[in-house]
Order: structure tokens, then C-alpha cells, then sequence
């Protein structure tokens, strides 16, 4: 017993002593780990990976409340050698570097509508495609009225830290008229239902108006090599959206739960925090909820689903899957509540492959 007791305790000795040495070596060890993931990290393209086809790249699928797992919305698109963005709310930037998606790449950015959550990470968006393509032109922005006026104030705000950039790196690796934004704003004509805002490529992008008042608000059809999605952006039930999603590939709608909703103002209410749930309250009357998102889908006839914009919160694991549930009670298709980092490819040809694409 004595022995085996001496023998047990020089193990332990052991043990102790390799736990301490990768105590001391751990940034040793943490500093090996980065090479290797920063190699690869930067080396990688997630739109090398995809096979020709139309591919929606969920950059951000949160709301303006706080959320730490999900960023404001945006959407990315990869077709036909291009990269389109709908929406750039805050941490889209983030989220599509961390997807493998240089914002360097990116061809134009549409904004549905000129809420803050939808615009609040646009600066980021645009310092990261001029730092990191060595942009000679500003990020295109193409937006509802006032969208200029959007562009110039971020410029304004903007400018004392881009004459430094360029100060500090020179102008071959920051030029500065990279720098910013460039806006053009659009209008649906009078008498029509829908403008196109892009075709070139064999990519087409269409915007028609949703119901959002008092914001001036449209949704997106985007079309390449015989598949389509539709973005809803924000929008109460719209029969203008029915229309133009109609035989689509997928529908990407925002969702509100009015259960979860109604928890929450109430926990809002009761804290005495009345104007919070004055806000919750209103918000009702220009969201969708997922019943109604999924009847939309339904009367549309799209072959699936995806959820996003989601409102309330879901900081609990599996509280987003109620989107789903109540979404398929309308509609008989397949429903994604959707995650930042996930993928839904349609390849050009037929089929369609969900994936996830975060890299930390």
C-alpha cells in the first residue's frame, strides 16, 4: 500500500508538473495556434468555396436590441463573380471578415430603408473595403431618399480619421480617394410597383415597396442563373412582397414573435421602464410575425423559408426555434431560423445546401 500510495503521489507530481509547464507555455502554445489560423484565415475565400450559383450569406440577423451571439441585419449575396449587401446594421463588417468574406469585394450596398439599425455599421464596412482592397473609389451606397445625406454625414464624421490613415500608410496602401461612401438614391416610379436598381452580369436586383411607415421601406428580388431570393427587409404583412416573391427559390423575411414580444414588454412595464415598453408595443404594427411570414411564403409558393431580423432576443439555446415552429404552422416548406455565419446556396441548376461558415 505504501508503495502504490508512492507511486500514485510521483504521478500526480507529474501531472502537476506538465499542467504547470502548459500554464507557463500557453502563450507560447495560444501564439502557435494564431499562425496557423491566420495563415489559413486570410488564405481562405468563402466565395472559392461555392459552386457557381446564387448563394445568401447571413452577415447579421439580429434587431436593435442587444444581442452579443447576433449582429445587426445584413444580408451578402455572392453571384456571378459579384458581392452585393442588403442592410448593414452594427457588426456586419465583423461578421463577414469572419466568414471568409473580404469587404474589399464588395461591389455596391443596398439599404432597404434608413432605420439606424439597418445603416449603424456602415462606417466600419467602409474603412474595412478601402483598408483592406486598397479601394481607389469610395463604397458604392444605393439607397431610399435620404441616403445622401446619410453618406455625407458619415463622410463628415469620418474624414479627420481618413486623412490620418492615409497619413500614417501613404496613399498606395490607403488612397484617399478610397475613402467613404458614394451614394444614389432611388424612388419606385409613380404608377409602378418595382425599379431596377442593378442588372449587369447576369445579376439582376429589383426594389419594390413593403410596408414600414412611417419609414419609406422596399424589399429586394434578386435573380441570377435561373434562381432567385427575396429579402423582405422590415415590413408589416405586405401584399406587394406576395407578388414579388412569387416562385421564388427562397424567401429571406424578418419574423417578431408577439408571445415572446409581450414577455418582454411586461418584464419592461413591471421594471418601470414604461417607455421601453411603449416601443415594444408599437413595433407590433409594422414587423411580421413568423404565422404571417410563413403565409406570405405559402400564398408565394417559395421553396423555403429563412427567418431573420428576429425580434425579441434569443439569448437562450433553442428560443429561436419557436420562429420556426409558429412559421410552419402557415407553411408546408422548409424554415430556417437563421444564425450570423450561415450559408444557403442555390446552385445554379437546381438543389439548395444550408452551411455554416463562422470561423471563431
Amino acid at each position: 500500500m505504501k508503495r502504490s500510495g508512492l507511486v500514485w503521489l510521483i504521478v500526480l507530481i507529474g501531472i502537476a508538473g506538465l499542467v504547470a509547464g502548459a500554464y507557463v507555455f500557453r502563450g507560447e502554445l495560444a501564439t502557435r495556434l494564431v499562425e496557423r489560423v491566420a495563415a489559413r484565415g486570410l488564405q481562405q475565400s468563402l466565395a472559392a468555396q461555392l459552386p457557381d450559383g446564387l448563394h445568401a450569406v447571413f452577415c447579421g440577423t439580429g434587431s436593435p436590441l442587444p444581442d452579443r451571439s447576433r449582429a445587426g441585419p445584413c444580408l451578402a449575396v455572392i453571384a456571378g463573380g459579384q458581392l452585393l449587401v442588403f442592410d448593414a446594421g452594427e457588426g456586419a463588417a465583423e461578421t463577414l471578415s469572419l466568414m471568409g468574406v473580404n469587404p474589399g469585394d464588395i461591389n455596391v450596398v443596398f439599404l432597404s430603408h434608413l432605420h439606424s439599425d439597418h445603416f449603424d455599421g456602415l462606417a466600419p464596412l467602409a474603412l474595412q473595403h478601402w483598408a483592406t482592397g486598397a479601394a481607389e473609389a469610395p463604397l458604392r451606397l444605393v439607397g431610399p431618399t435620404g441616403t445622401a445625406r446619410l453618406a455625407a454625414g458619415l463622410n463628415e464624421a469620418y474624414a479627420i480619421d481618413a486623412g490620418y490613415r492615409t497619413a500614417h500608410h501613404g496613399p498606395e496602401v490607403m488612397p484617399p480617394a478610397g475613402a467613404g461612401l458614394s451614394a444614389e438614391e432611388f424612388a419606385v416610379p409613380a404608377g409602378a410597383d418595382a425599379i431596377v436598381l442593378r442588372d449587369e452580369g447576369g445579376v439582376r436586383v429589383i426594389a419594390f415597396p413593403v410596408q414600414h411607415a412611417p419609414a419609406e421601406a422596399v424589399g429586394f428580388r434578386i435573380e441570377y442563373a435561373g434562381r432567385s431570393i427575396v429579402v423582405s427587409g422590415d415590413t408589416a404583412r405586405s401584399d406587394s412582397l406576395a407578388r414579388h416573391a412569387r416562385g421564388a427559390d427562397l424567401l429571406v423575411h424578418e419574423a417578431l414573435s408577439p408571445r415572446l414580444n409581450a414577455i418582454v414588454q411586461r418584464s419592461a412595464v413591471e421594471s418601470g421602464r414604461a417607455n421601453v415598453g411603449a416601443i415594444l408595443h408599437d413595433i407590433l404594427d409594422y414587423h411580421t410575425s413568423p404565422e404571417e411570414a410563413g403565409a406570405v411564403a405559402q400564398e408565394a409558393g417559395v421553396g423555403a423559408l429563412a427567418l431573420t431580423h428576429l425580434l425579441p432576443q434569443t439569448p437562450i439555446p433553442g428560443l429561436a426555434a419557436t420562429f420556426e415552429r409558429d412559421a410552419r404552422t402557415t407553411f408546408g416548406g422548409p424554415v430556417w431560423a437563421m444564425r450570423d455565419g450561415d450559408v444557403i446556396s442555390l446552385p445554379r441548376g437546381g438543389g439548395l445546401r444550408r452551411s455554416h461558415h463562422l470561423r471563431f
